[in-house]
């Protein structure tokens, strides 16, 4: 893939670390599985930020720092579940991170859809968040995370302004 995320060439990086045996690195096993792991979570949020901007017909770039920091704190739970599961299985910080690195490198023309099946996939099954809805339906109710879009959103789209604005202040 032309465009590969940051977040993913770090994983990468670090999954070729973890593959080394006299790796000469100045971080040790532990600092790389935790590096990893925050890599993994900035990469499914930089994947949220790019549905949503692609919803939205907007580029990611226009999405403020405010819509950063509410997807945190919106995955904020998420992520504690993350966390969890990863010091009951170890391994899986690897598994999951070979296959984004596996998916994301992939370079044809179903990459995109991949990407999103890998993400949803990774939801469902390792953190057993089957219901994908309540996220999505937690990112719409979210005020915080809407207004961000709608400050995105170019003027010249004001028919989606007004209808943002009437979602906002409807609740």
């Amino acid at each position: 893939m032309a465009n590969l995320s940051p977040y993913t060439l770090v994983i990468s990086n670090c999954l070729d670390g973890l593959s080394k045996e006299n790796d000469d690195s100045f971080l040790d096993e532990k600092q790389k599985m935790q590096l990893m792991i925050n890599m993994l979570q900035g990469r499914m949020l930089e994947h949220i930020k790019q549905r949503v901007s692609k919803y939205y017909n907007i580029k990611p770039s226009d999405l403020s720092e405010e819509f950063s920091v509410s997807l945190i704190e919106v995955f904020a739970e998420i992520f504690g579940l993350f966390r969890h599961k990863f010091e009951e299985m170890p391994s899986l910080v690897n598994k999951i991170a070979k296959r984004i690195v596996e998916v994301e490198k992939k370079d044809d023309s179903k990459t995109e859809g991949r990407i999103n099946q890998l993400y949803l996939s990774i939801f469902c099954k390792y953190f057993e968040y089957k219901n994908i809805e309540k996220i999505i339906s937690t990112l719409q109710s979210d005020t915080r995370i809407q207004q961000a879009i709608g400050k995105a959103i170019p003027s010249s789209s004001s028919f989606e302004k007004s209808y943002l604005n009437r979602a906002i202040h409807s609740r």
